[in-house]
This record gives structure tokens, sequence and C-alpha cells, in this order.
């Protein structure tokens, strides 16, 4: 049986290790196919892909895009998209340029808390990639201004904390359309905070219709914390939506051990494949 991630993230965006060090310990978790989904990035695919070819397991190009509606955010996640595309691609260089703006003010904002940070050394975190807050967070722990990263979201750049800076951020539906125009296939990522039942089923009910309209592919229905009742109910709704279930760890990192690739191992083993049909299908 195929052991499937859909959703993980490599030193492109916010993970901690390289694209090929991510599939490497893909393979040795014994995942069969990965999912590249660095946020706002597909930097990272081409590597990605070289070393899976050599370790023998299957790469899925992705990403992962940050939308907002009505002060809900959701996440789309793109499968199979291509990053040539020029509104895609113009989408990802105005992203790196606000990301840059974005982590100057918190800086700026920790400056005046008294931290000794500065925009170089979070740059330099980034090693080429995004500038996400896991590199402001690593700052501080450097500057000794906080224990571990999990304390600065907690104190300073979590959301509603003295010094987090809120992203430019798409609709879902301009990111579905934006997705499916380069030839990807949108999944709505995460669809309900993990062991939690059924948050706020109303406004999900209300939301994947309209996705559906868009162009919204899939349902992200397996993921860390799902207890079995939210899984079956989130792919009822899938069915109902005509969307193909998926999921994955969102790994970023043994920092974050809640969410171990592989870890999610009742991904259906034909998703995959539904994936790639959806694609064509499109095309």
């Amino acid at each position: 049986m195929p052991l499937i991630d859909l959703h993980s993230h490599s030193t492109a965006s916010d993970g901690t290790l390289t694209p090929a060090a991510l599939v490497a310990a893909a393979a040795q978790a014994g995942v069969t196919h990965l999912g590249l989904t660095d946020h706002d990035s597909m930097d990272g695919i081409a590597e990605a892909q070289s070393a899976a070819a050599e370790l023998g397991i299957t790469l899925v190009p992705g990403v992962e895009l940050s939308t907002e509606h009505d002060g809900i955010i959701s996440d789309i996640l793109g499968y199979f998209a291509d990053p040539a595309q020029p509104e895609l691609a113009r989408l990802f260089a105005a992203t790196r340029l606000e990301r840059v703006e974005r982590a100057q003010r918190m800086v700026d904002a920790l400056i005046d808390l008294g931290a000794d940070i500065d925009l170089p050394r979070v740059a330099a975190l980034a090693t080429g990639g995004l500038i996400t807050r896991p590199h402001v967070a690593q700052a501080l722990v450097e500057a000794g201004f906080v224990g571990d990263r999990a304390e600065a979201f907690r104190r300073f750049i979590g959301q509603g904390r003295p010094a987090y800076v809120a992203r430019v951020k798409l609709s879902p539906e301009e990111a579905c359309r934006i997705l499916r125009a380069a030839g990807g296939v949108p999944v709505l990522a995460h669809p309900v905070p993990p062991r939690r039942a059924f948050a706020d089923p109303k406004g999900l009910l209300q939301l994947l219709p309209r996705l559906a309209a868009a162009g919204l592919g899939g349902l992200e229905c397996h993921y860390p914390g799902y207890a079995a009742r939210t899984i079956r109910w989130l792919e009822v709704l899938a069915g109902h939506n005509g969307l193909i279930p998926t999921g994955g760890s969102d790994y970023h990192g043994p920092w974050r051990p809640q969410s171990l690739l592989g870890a999610v191992r009742t991904v259906p083993a034909d998703t995959v494949d539904r994936l790639q049909a959806a694609r064509v299908m499109q095309a």
C-alpha cells in the first residue's frame, strides 16, 4: 500500500529541511508519494524531484497560498501548477517582495520591544527562500530574547501579539482561479482546527460550494489531530461537493513533532491518481 503525504514544507519557505533532505526524510519514513507545498513558492520543486527520482519515490509538485475572506483565513494547496505561467509567476514575485516588507515591520516592532535583531540576519536564516515568521522566531531565539520558537509566536509574533503583522492575502476564489489557470488542482487545506470536531460547520458548509464553483478540486480530509469522525464528516462533504479527499502531515521540520512525515496514514491510495486525472480533464 502506498503511504501518501501531500502536505510538506522545505527551506524554500518555512520548513527546516532543504528540498533534497526533506525527500530523504520522507523516504526514510516510508512515504511513497510526497507533496512539496511550500508557502507561495515552488522554488524547491526541481531539487526535490531530482532527489525523489534517485530514491524511488513520487514527488507531487505543489504550493500553498494564503487567502482570506470576511476575516476567515484559509489556505489553498495547489498541485501540478506550472510556476512559469505568467500570472502565477507574478504572484510569486509580488509575494516575495511583500514578505520582505512584512519582515521589516515585524523586526522594527520587535526592536521597539527590546529585541536585538535585524533584517539581514532574518534574511540569512531564510537561506535564499521566502522570509517567513519562523525565521523571525529563530532570530529571536539566537538573540536570547525568547527560549524557543514556540515562545516567540506565543508572546510576540503570533496573531494578535504585539509584533504580529498581517499578510496581504488573496480571496480563496482568486487563489483557485490562479491555480486553475496555471494548470493546477486547488485543494482547501486543514478545513477545521485539529482536535476540535466540526469547528464552525456552518461556515464550511457555506464555503465549499462557493469554492467548488470557483474551481476547487479537493478537500484536505486527513490531517494531524483529526479524529476518525471528523475525517468521515469531511469525506462526506468532499463527496457532496465533487471534491477529491486528500491529506498530509503539514510537515515543517522536527521542531513540530505533532506533524511528522508520513504520520497521517489514512490518505486514500488513489488520491494522487485522482488529482492527476483532474488535471488531465481540465487540460
